[in-house]
């Protein structure tokens, strides 16, 4: 089989699921959100300094100090990685350190004034900003969202600290964040097992956004904010694990694009599988029903809100097996069969 064939093959039966999926959509979701509310933090409410990734540190101490340890485990991370984080909070402002009441040879990590202020600000136009969501898809299906939402975080059993475990008002854009962190983790959980150990969290920064004509790596810097040279080390890193490679831009040779190896593919395809496992087991904590309008939701919000259109090229596709499902239930098997013949050309051999 031609390499041509080969990629044809994977972009027909994989691809269109592995771009437009409820994980793709949660997690570019929440990248808006919180890019929307930093933007606003820092023109409205004079806030400076912000980063993307400030986000879960705030929110997690907004509960209440924590030693360092404590803050990286519920993370994920490393604790060097937490404390190189925590390190340009505290330069911002944001956060202090202070001894620890019970031991005295210990410190916690404490929200200052100002990084009180800006969790309180960051309320307020959470709460905003899930008003526009709601005049989108409606105020019925915001709730319903917060109510799956809620049972998702039970289920996983997800710190209270890193976003709500029952519905109220601002759940969709307060809850998003610390949920988008769960998926990226169990996702890579379950991709590692089907042989590709290797992988790392930081790899998503660059992954999640390729499309299948490829990327840049100015476009990916930009949209999370971080340096070129950061994603320039992950690309580096997936180049010698064989997943991308660099070619020319067809439409700019000057510039260069990451486009999936045949390994890549490969792993895109088990991401596929790992999405369904991980439907699978939102389901298991909500129900079928709730994680339907779940996905609805996000589904009408990622695209109405045209993110990754540079990625899907902006086309709102229609789950098609749903829709035929939902048809045959209400028009019953003679009139489906009507229906497929008026909407098959004239010259199809079914309509001969």
């Amino acid at each position: 089989m031609s390499n041509e064939v080969k990629r044809n093959t994977f972009t027909d039966t994989t691809w269109r699921r592995y771009e437009d999926n409820f994980s793709r959509h949660l997690l570019a979701l929440a990248r808006y959100a919180q890019t929307e509310m930093m933007n606003a933090l820092e023109k409205e409410h004079g806030h400076h300094q912000l980063r993307l990734s400030f986000a879960s540190y705030i929110t997690l101490l907004n509960g209440g100090g924590m030693r360092l340890g404590d803050l990286a485990q519920k993370l994920g991370i490393s604790k060097q990685a937490c404390n190189q984080a925590t390190n340009q909070i505290e330069f911002a402002g944001y956060l202090t350190r202070k001894v620890d009441p019970l031991d005295g040879r210990a410190k916690q990590l404490v929200l200052t004034a100002q990084g009180r202020q800006l969790s309180l600000d960051g309320l307020k136009i959470a709460a905003r900003l899930n008003d526009r969501f709601a005049e989108i898809v409606g105020k019925a299906a915001i709730r319903s969202t917060g109510t799956a939402l809620s049972a998702i975080y039970r289920g996983a059993e997800l710190s209270r600290a890193s976003g709500p475990t029952h519905p109220n008002p601002i759940i969709l854009t307060a809850g998003l964040p610390g949920l988008a962190d769960y998926v990226l983790q169990r996702l890579m959980e379950m991709t590692k097992r089907m042989g590709h150990p290797g992988l790392k969290l930081s790899f998503s920064q660059v992954l999640t956004l390729m499309g299948d004509a490829g990327g840049k790596i100015q476009h990916m810097a930009a949209i999370q904010d971080v340096s070129k040279q950061a994603i320039s080390v992950i690309a580096k890193e997936l180049e010698n694990l064989n997943y991308i490679s660099r070619e020319p831009d067809p439409r700019d040779s000057r510039q260069m694009l990451l486009r999936f190896t045949e390994h890549g593919r490969e792993l895109i395809d088990h991401c596929v599988v790992s999405v369904d496992q991980l439907e699978r087991e939102f389901i298991e904590f909500a129900g079928e029903e709730a994680i339907a309008k779940l996905k609805n939701v996000l589904s009408a919000l990622y695209h109405d809100l045209h993110l990754e259109q540079e990625l899907t090229g902006d086309i709102k596709r229609v789950d098609l097996s749903l829709l035929a499902q939902q048809l045959r239930q209400q028009l019953g098997p003679h009139a489906s069969q009507s229906l497929g013949r008026l909407l098959l050309p004239l010259d199809s051999p079914i309509t001969r």
